[in-house]
């Protein structure tokens, strides 16, 4: 059973907290006033931190990270329709099929028939697709191991648990 979260159940925090600074900037000190246990700000942040260090690299491979991650989600299941990406995304339809039109303007992605919904269409991965992921893969494990480097291998799992748990995708291993 899960607890419902009142205002008076989040303290504001006595003390300023540090925040982290990026490389050559000064790291400030804020009151946080209670805004340390409001989960979807520190997603956010988190969020932005981790895709604005990851963005400038996938760059010179011509791809975002949501572009990445739909050739990902398509090579590993390649009767993928856009609807079901928009769904598990969580992203409209709308914006999932502008990423999905720059992929196949950059010659990453096909739309392809869906094989047994004549309506329907599949999203695979181009040769050039499945080349691009493959470094942009590489690209992201040194992100992510730099990005989590504070973590230990158990908090890191535990992270992922959590989130995915949040966002309630099975895990399938």
């Amino acid at each position: 059973m899960s607890q419902a979260i009142t205002p008076e159940a989040i303290q504001p925090a006595a003390a300023a907290r540090p925040a982290r600074a990026a490389a050559g900037q000064k790291q400030i000190a804020l009151r946080l006033a209670g805004l340390e246990g409001i989960v979807g700000l520190h997603l956010g942040i988190g969020h932005s931190l981790l895709v604005g260090k990851l963005e400038p690299q996938l760059k010179p491979l011509g791809l975002t990270a949501k572009q990445v991650t739909i050739l990902w989600l398509a090579e590993a299941n390649p009767d993928l329709t856009q609807i079901e990406l928009s769904r598990f995304l969580e992203i409209e339809r709308a914006t999932i099929h502008q990423f999905t039109r720059s992929l196949v303007g950059n010659g990453m992605i096909d739309i392809v028939p869906h094989p047994t919904d004549r309506r329907a269409t599949t999203l695979r991965p181009t040769p050039l697709g499945t080349a691009k992921l493959a470094e942009a893969r590489a690209i992201i494990a040194r992100h992510e191991t730099e990005a989590t480097s504070a973590l230990s291998p158990i908090e890191r799992r535990l992270l992922l648990e959590l989130l995915m748990k949040l966002h309630g995708a099975a895990r399938p291993d």
